[in-house]
């Protein structure tokens, strides 16, 4: 019976793939994902030698492209981006077999559950739960084979871009240090405004729109140089990514 992994690129789902090295390691492309994630991916197959599939929904369609459409964000109370880019994309493709996630034995039961199915032929299987292996078991692992992600600190919710979840202090991590990118999710989140008078947030926590917050950065004045505390401070981490196996925060 074949093990597939639900491989998001974060330092669980990196463990867990290094932990199975007969299973299949399976990555759900959103569209939206920060180009780091593609790298880590691209240094995961370099050291191993195994492909890991690449899957994205069947029409082709990214999210970003999605919430252009449909002038719809996800959010808090509609969270459609896990389940229609990540869980039925992966769900879409598998055969019969076990679909293994990267959550932890030191994670509260209850904190995440990753995929849930109601396939009878698809059995879910938590293997780092099994045996036993928490925090410290999975940078171990990462680290013997020098793939512990070392994401930058904007992406502590994991790969997606304009993830909902982010903190003020991630979005400004993103404005100083990769200004184009939050330039194209303001772009996208202006694009999707309409008629009915009330401005919809990308980002909830912020509490206004990307311009706005850009141009309350602007008006602070610096008295170090921010972006290079920003890049320190991801150079030290040895978390790497909290990122779980399809982002369920």
């Amino acid at each position: 019976m074949t093990e597939y992994i639900a491989f998001s690129g974060g330092k669980d789902s990196t463990a867990l793939a290094l932990l199975l090295p007969d299973a299949v390691p399976v990555f759900a492309d959103t569209g939206w994902e920060f180009q780091a994630i593609y790298d880590h991916i691209a240094k995961f197959e370099q050291v191993t030698g195994r492909q890991v599939i690449r899957l994205r929904r069947r029409d082709g369609k990214t999210l970003p492209e999605y919430i252009r459409d449909s002038k719809f964000f996800p959010n808090f109370k509609a969270r459609y981006c896990t389940r229609m880019f990540k869980i039925d994309v992966m769900n879409g493709w598998l055969a019969d077999g076990d679909l293994c996630i990267g959550l932890r034995a030191d994670e509260p039961p209850e904190a995440r559950v990753g995929n849930l199915t109601n396939r009878p032929e698809l059995r879910i299987r938590y293997p780092l739960r099994e045996q036993g292996i928490g925090i410290a078991g999975v940078l171990r692992i990462d680290l013997e084979y020098d793939l512990l992600p070392r994401y930058p600190v904007y992406m502590a919710r994991g790969g997606c871009k304009g993830c909902f979840y982010k903190r003020k202090s991630e979005i400004e991590a993103m404005a100083r240090l990769v200004p184009d990118e939050l330039d194209e999710l303001q772009a996208l989140e202006e694009s999707v405004q309409d008629e009915r008078g009330e401005f919809f947030y990308m980002f909830p926590n912020l509490g206004m729109s990307i311009r706005d917050f850009k141009e309350k950065l602007g008006a602070q004045s610096e008295m170090f140089d921010l972006a290079q505390l920003y890049r320190d401070a991801a150079d030290n981490s040895d978390k790497g990514t909290a990122c779980g196996a399809f982002c369920h925060r």
